[in-house]
C-alpha cells in the first residue's frame, strides 16, 4: 500500500510539472501578406468587379482556408472587395473572403495604405493606430494587444516607406527605430510588415534589439518580391520577440497579389 501511494505520488509530480511547462508551450501559425488592394498584381485600387466576383471569393477563400493561420496581418488591405456602381453595392472584403476570422482590426486606408489583423482563439483587449513621426506617404501602425495563453503580446501590422524621393530610405530607418522604441519593455511582440527594406541589413537593427525573425534568420534571406518567377527582394518578414520561428513558409501567387505571403509557426518562450 505505502508503495501504491508514492507511485501516486511520483505521477502527480510529473504530471504537475508537465502541466507547468505546458503552460509555456504555445505554438500559434502567423501569416503577413502585402494583399494589393485587390489589384491582382497590379498598381491602383481593386481590379475585382460582380462578374468575377463569385470566382474570386471563392479563389481568396480556398487561399486562406489553406493557409490556417491563427493570426492573419494584411497590408495594403482595401475594405472593399469591389467598389460599388450605379446599379450595385459595394463587396466588403471583410464579409465575403475573411468571415472565417472571429477578430478583425482594421486601420484606415490612407491611399495605399491600409493594415489589419485578423485573428481566432486569441483574447483581443485593444486596438490602436500610430502615425509615424516621419514618413513620406502617411503610414501608421497597427497594434492590437492579445492575450496568449496569460501573457499580453503585442501584434503589429505595418507598411513603411519604400525608396521614394530623397527622404524614403532615411525615413524607414526612423520608422523601424520607431517601432523598436515602442515595444522596447514587452516580452511578447509580433510584426508583420512589408518592410521594403532595399538591404537585408536593415533588419540587423531588430536582431540587436533582441528579436527574432522569419526571413533574413534561419534559413537566410527569402525573396518574397515580386510575386512570380523571378523575385528579388526581401521585403516582407514576421519579426518577433519572445517567439521562437519554425516551418517558415513563402506563398507565391501571382495571380493574386505582386508579394508572396510569407508564413510561420511561433512557439511562445518560457520565461
Amino acid at each position: 500500500m505505502k508503495r501504491f501511494i508514492t507511485l501516486i505520488a511520483l505521477c502527480s509530480l510529473m504530471c504537475f510539472g508537465l502541466n507547468a511547462q505546458d503552460k509555456h508551450f504555445t505554438k500559434i501559425t502567423v501569416a503577413s501578406w502585402n494583399i494589393g488592394h485587390f489589384a491582382l498584381g497590379k498598381a491602383g485600387d481593386t481590379q475585382l468587379t460582380h462578374a468575377v466576383l463569385d470566382f474570386y471569393k471563392q479563389t481568396y477563400r480556398a487561399y486562406f482556408n489553406d493557409l490556417n493561420a491563427d493570426i492573419l496581418a494584411l497590408v495594403e488591405y482595401n475594405p472593399l472587395m469591389v467598389n460599388a456602381t450605379e446599379n450595385q453595392a459595394a463587396v466588403e472584403a471583410r464579409e465575403a473572403i475573411l468571415s472565417n476570422y472571429h477578430d478583425a482590426q482594421i486601420g484606415p486606408k490612407y491611399d495605399y495604405n491600409c493594415n489589419a489583423i485578423f485573428s481566432n482563439g486569441i483574447e483581443v483587449l485593444r486596438t490602436d493606430t500610430v502615425l509615424f513621426s516621419k514618413m513620406v506617404q502617411k503610414r501608421y501602425y497597427l497594434v492590437t494587444t492579445m492575450r496568449l495563453d496569460g501573457d499580453i503580446v503585442k501584434v503589429v501590422s505595418t507598411h513603411l516607406d519604400w525608396n521614394q524621393g530623397e527622404n524614403g530610405a532615411a525615413y524607414r530607418a526612423i520608422q523601424i527605430q520607431e517601432l523598436i522604441e515602442a515595444f522596447k519593455n514587452d516580452k511578447y511582440v509580433i510584426m508583420c510588415a512589408d518592410w521594403n527594406t532595399s538591404k537585408t541589413e536593415e533588419y540587423n537593427a531588430f536582431i540587436e534589439a533582441g528579436y527574432n525573425m522569419a526571413n533574413h534568420g534561419y534559413l537566410g534571406d527569402i525573396l518574397t518580391y515580386p510575386a512570380g518567377s523571378a523575385p528579388r527582394s526581401c521585403y516582407d518578414n514576421i519579426i518577433t520577440k519572445g517567439f521562437a520561428h519554425s516551418n517558415v513558409k513563402v506563398i507565391n501567387n501571382a495571380m493574386l497579389s505582386d508579394h508572396s505571403l510569407i508564413k510561420s509557426d511561433l512557439t511562445k518562450l518560457a520565461e
